[in-house]
């Protein structure tokens, strides 16, 4: 039996949130049971700048047949190729080519973005993390010498390079966009105080990036512990394995995450049941 989750069960509570990509919509669905949303986007989004390197990328997987599987880790890098292939003309080459060749997803959100365009997804792997990427790509195997391999930021990910390179095969990888971090310096700063002096109730961290930029802004102000602490008597929120497992790494406390479905309504109703409980 599912638990029912009350109308309004932040009544009373406000809660930070660091989203750049989904803050509306996470911010609405907070507000809509009753929390005040303490919103500061810690992390920003914008095309690499290595506009060349992507282009070059784009033109080897459109047009090198020995690419017959590509590993798509974020919606964000198949947007963004998507975006810089429209803008060199190559927007419709690129479909056809994505429907030609076994994709495979980190996660739902790839395959939400290839949806747009009429296509989908060949498999997703067993968990949305590069070692659930690793496994479902050792079990089906690659069935091309060279594997493309849409990343994120500027991050190699040389354990999932690794892997194909151990199944015979040559990793191809693009970065089409990178982060950039707290474009309102004093936003964020601001956040960190309120934070420290029990005014945030609890802080939902949507990627894992966001948690190391929150601890170096603390690090910044020579208020790491006093951070740290905070937190420890919060209530915390993390969007799935990979922020968790990075929380975690950083010592910070997980009481709320999705289970299986990653989008931000799971999410608030993993956080809802985690304060109903406190």
């Amino acid at each position: 039996m599912m638990t029912k989750i009350q109308p309004q069960p932040f009544e009373g509570y406000r809660i930070a949130i660091l989203e750049t990509r989904q803050a509306t919509e996470l911010a609405g669905l907070l507000e809509r049971r009753g929390a005040v949303v303490e919103y500061c986007a810690l992390i920003g989004i914008k095309p690499t700048p290595d506009t060349d390197r992507v282009d070059r990328w784009l033109k080897r997987f459109i047009n090198d047949h020995a690419i017959n599987d590509l590993v798509i880790l974020t919606g964000e890098a198949i947007r963004r190729l998507h975006d810089r292939a429209q803008l060199i003309g190559m927007d419709t080459a690129l479909r056809d080519r994505l429907a030609a060749v076994n994709l495979l997803t980190r996660g739902p959100k790839p395959g939400r973005a290839l949806r747009q365009w009429g296509l989908s997804e060949t498999t997703r792997s067993d968990t949305p993390t590069t070692d659930g990427v690793i496994r479902t790509l050792t079990a089906q195997g690659v069935r091309s010498s060279a594997v493309g391999l849409a990343l994120y930021g500027t991050e190699p990910n040389l354990p999932l390079q690794n892997a194909i390179k151990a199944l015979g095969a040559e990793p191809v990888p693009v970065w089409p966009y990178v982060y950039t971090d707290h474009n309102d310096e004093y936003r964020a700063k601001a956040l960190v105080e309120r934070i420290i002096s029990g005014e945030v109730d609890a802080i939902i961290f949507s990627t894992k990036r966001q948690a190391d930029v929150l601890m170096q802004i603390s690090q910044a102000q020579g208020a790491e512990q006093s951070l740290r602490d905070a937190l420890a008597a919060m209530t915390v929120g993390a969007m799935g394995p990979v922020v968790e497992n990075k929380l975690r790494s950083l010592a910070i406390h997980v009481d709320a995450a999705p289970a299986g479905r990653y989008f931000m309504r799971p999410l608030t109703d993993a956080l809802a049941r985690a304060m109903a409980a406190q």
